[in-house]
């Protein structure tokens, strides 16, 4: 199978100097011609546009640009807790040689805790437009009206800040675009006027470790490059310092291999220091410890009913069982996988487990190995 290129965009940038990164010119010019732009509103001015670009293995892009906007919450009133929804702006595009509309399309967006917030009716043609997340998570109280802990806050209160929807999960396939679940973490927009001129960031498996690779058009008195390391996009630990041009006008290209998190799923951010210790951060990028993570959503699940991805290096047929909170199998159910690469089995299915509200553990089992387990809540 043709390997995909996948590379996440902040804003619109010139890519046609970088002579060291020739294999990749024409993959840039392609994204530079198609790329999206956006910014949020002023209560969201902290977070940039989200945009994930997939090139398929025919030669047409798809590029999918989500903007969160607002928190929409179930009532006016809400002493003893709520659930919400993500209001938000898509701008979606198809272009290229044999352009095909998508099979998938659809925009998971992830806020407190992880809360998943899915958009799973987004226009398969592609599109601009407005819509709602209908997942609808709840936020607990703390045990008294109107109590709610930190970062929690009343529902007449709640912006997508104080909610921290901080990241996005593009679910996609098509013609030439095996099922995939790309993650397109929504990154502090670079600063204008920065004494280097950033290209790109670009983070990928290797035989070797984890590659990183960036670029600059030109630097300004640029002393060093950081490269930090996080499991949850919160909490960071340096893991490299990597020495600038100073002051040049020649564009160059920065790689490091990190041989450290290859076991790991990791956020990796850039930032570059000026002479005078002046620092601004560039971009953030991430790798799942896996190339299909195990997911199961939307948890909870107010019917019953969800969707399971997940892959599987096994040649074995993998099956889901569902248990009850003492243990007892409610539910055994054989699944059907939706493509292979190489070793490597991809599945994704929609389930009606048709049980009755309360906790379950959701296994995933090939032969009789235990892939994976999850708790799951019904309501």
């Amino acid at each position: 199978m043709k390997r995909l290129k996948i590379q996440c965009t902040h804003s619109v940038v010139s890519l046609q100097q970088i002579s060291t990164f020739s294999f990749m010119r024409k993959l840039f010019t392609i994204i530079k011609l198609t790329v999206l732009t956006t910014t949020l509103s002023s209560l969201f001015s902290s977070i940039s546009n989200a945009q994930c670009t997939v090139v398929s293995a025919t030669g047409y892009v798809v590029n999918v640009s989500i903007v969160p906007k607002s928190i929409v919450v179930s009532s006016t009133d809400c002493p003893w807790g709520y659930n919400y929804n993500v209001n938000f702006d898509y701008n979606i595009s198809i272009t290229g040689p044999n352009a095909s509309a998508q099979y998938t399309l659809q925009a998971l967006i992830y806020c407190v805790n992880s809360q998943i917030n899915g958009a799973y009716s987004l226009p398969l043609n592609g599109g601009i437009g407005n819509a709602t997340t209908t997942t609808n998570p709840a936020i607990p109280h703390n045990g008294s009206a109107y109590g709610y802990n930190a970062p929690y806050v009343n529902c007449t209160n709640a912006t997508l800040a104080t909610m921290n929807c901080a990241s996005i999960d593009l679910i996609i396939q098509g013609p030439g675009i095996p099922y995939q679940v790309i993650h397109c973490t929504i990154p502090s927009a670079p600063p204008t006027n920065l004494p280097v001129e950033f290209l790109f960031f670009d983070a990928e498996k290797g035989d070797h470790g984890n590659l990183l690779t960036w670029a600059v058009e030109s630097e300004m008195r640029n002393d060093y490059f950081t490269i930090e390391t996080s499991t949850d996009a919160v909490n960071w630990t340096e893991l490299t310092k990597v020495k600038g041009a100073g002051t040049s006008t020649n564009a160059k290209t920065y790689s490091f291999t990190d041989t450290k998190n290859t076991q790991v799923s990791t956020y990796y951010k850039l930032s570059q220091t000026d002479l005078d210790g002046s620092r601004n951060e560039l971009a953030l990028k991430y790798i799942p410890v896996n190339d299909f993570e195990f997911r199961i959503y939307p948890n909870p699940s107010s019917d019953g009913k969800v969707h399971i991805d997940f892959s599987d290096d096994s040649e074995n047929a993998s099956a889901v069982i569902l248990r009850n909170e003492v243990g007892q199998v409610v539910l055994q159910q054989e699944l059907v996988s939706v493509s292979k690469s190489g070793k490597t089995t991809y599945y994704s299915s929609d389930l009606d487990l048709g049980q009755p509200a309360g906790i379950y553990f959701v296994e995933v089992q090939s032969g009789n190995q235990l892939v994976n387990r999850s708790k799951l809540v019904i309501r």
